[in-house]
């Protein structure tokens, strides 16, 4: 990290931003060993910067942080970056896989054979 710091650096003064791709991995790598607040800088700035995050698989390690510690309203995330795009599959799990498993629908596909018998 310390080389990647100053090649920002390097770069930054030459009167250039790095790329957004840079920022990603910079996120990615301070989400990986639990460094939020590290983390939550970079964003900051790449947002000041760019205008938008970077991608969401950079991002994946911040959200995961966030979502055990519990910090996700405290940090602001869902303004900062937006809503998590996988939300919808951990609700689907949660509470839409019991319909669709074999003794969650029994009961249906019995009214449903009923009604075709008639």
């Amino acid at each position: 990290v310390f080389h990647a710091l100053a090649f920002k650096e390097k770069v930054e003064t030459e009167g250039r931003p790095i790329d957004i791709l840079s920022y990603g991995s910079f996120v990615e790598h301070y989400g990986k060993h639990g460094q939020l607040g590290s983390a939550l800088l970079i964003l900051k700035e790449c947002i000041a910067t760019h205008g938008s995050p970077p991608g969401e698989k950079n991002l994946k390690f911040i959200r995961q942080i966030c979502r055990s510690r519990e910090l996700t309203d405290e940090v602001g995330l869902v303004e900062l970056i937006g809503e998590d795009p996988i939300d919808w599959l951990r609700e689907g799990q949660a509470n839409l896989k019991r319909e669709y498993s074999y003794r969650g629908r029994r009961n249906l596909d019995r009214t449903r054979n009923a009604l075709l018998r008639i």
